[in-house]
């Protein structure tokens, strides 16, 4: 899960969650998480780089704020299903 920053967190429902990741992931919804990972993995191994898409993680939450939302709602949803 993000650690969401309280200024860009909200509740979503976990059907409008689905939906953004779904696209996200361009119809596949496991996709669209493991992507999410993708770019916050990417975003870390860029910090403090010339080549940095962002300046710091407020910048990145900023930009990504509907889809760590989202990807926190379908985590927490579907969470007991893998324990």
């Amino acid at each position: 899960m993000f650690r969401i920053p309280s200024f860009y967190k909200f509740d979503t429902s976990f059907e409008d969650a689905k939906t953004v990741m779904t696209s996200y992931g361009r119809g596949d919804l496991l996709e669209g998480m493991e992507a999410m990972n993708r770019v916050w993995d990417e975003h870390c191994a860029s910090y403090n780089c010339d080549h940095a898409h962002f300046a710091d993680d407020s910048d990145f939450y900023e930009y990504y704020e509907a889809e760590v939302n989202a990807y926190n709602k379908v985590f927490e949803t579907m969470q007991p299903l893998f324990v």
